[in-house]
């Protein structure tokens, strides 16, 4: 039985060692593999290089084309055409505000200068009455009783109550001197739609912007006083 074991023994080891010298001299050839990155450079590579080919033939051809074309003339006496210089231009003056010119009064700083003397409503005197939207023009009679002179740049202006669809403001027409008498007058005046009393008071505005009335201090407006009805 001894006998029997080591024989087998040797039989394996020497079938072990057959074995690894057949593996050891077969020489086996590993296919390598190549990765996609790698794949896709050589593609690259191949393109750019068909790429500068086709430049290079395109590059020949027409330095080709150039050879075959005739020399241009040289011409050392022409005159380099002339560039047209641009005339100046004249600064445009910006126009400045309208300066408006005011004609003597007299003295506006003495008290007395301005000044006037109601005489009385030429029409229209108070409670009229007038149908709703009715127009008319309404004038009073006054005194120059100031010692300056009254210009055509005096102006009869708006001061409270009902305006009656007018601008409120109104340019005298003549000159007043101190002492002479005048009409003044309102045009284009509406009477309001509504039933119902209405008053409207104006004073004089000197170009200088100060505005007068008369009474005591030249306090009281001109007025109109009307009665709007149906009747």
């Amino acid at each position: 039985m001894g006998w029997q074991m080591k024989k087998k023994h040797v039989l394996l080891f020497i079938l072990i060692l057959i074995t690894g010298l057949v593996f050891s001299a077969c020489n086996y050839y590993t296919v390598p593999t190549v990765s996609e990155e790698e794949l896709a450079m050589n593609v690259a590579g191949t393109r750019s290089a068909l790429a500068t080919q086709s430049s290079v033939e395109t590059m020949i051809v027409q330095l080709e084309e150039l050879k075959n074309q005739p020399t241009c003339p040289v011409c050392p006496t022409c005159a380099l055409p002339m560039t047209p210089t641009p005339s100046p231009t004249e600064p445009t003056m910006e126009e400045g505000p309208s300066v408006i010119t005011i004609t003597p009064i007299g003295d506006q700083n003495n008290a007395n200068c301005l000044k006037f003397d109601y005489l009385g409503d030429v029409n229209y005197p108070p409670d009229t009455l007038m149908k709703p939207k009715e127009k008319f023009t309404k004038t009073w009679w006054v005194r120059n009783s100031g010692t300056c002179t009254w210009t055509t740049q005096f102006k009869l202006v708006f001061s409270g109550g009902e305006v009656f669809g007018s601008q409120g403001k109104v340019s005298f027409t003549q000159d007043v001197p101190p002492g002479e008498t005048v009409e003044l007058s309102i045009p284009d005046l509406v009477a309001p739609p509504t039933v119902g009393t209405y008053y409207s008071y104006w004073l004089i505005e000197s170009p200088y912007g100060n505005r007068f009335g008369y009474g005591p201090n030249q306090q009281w407006g001109l007025g109109i006083k009307i009665i709007v009805t149906n009747n």
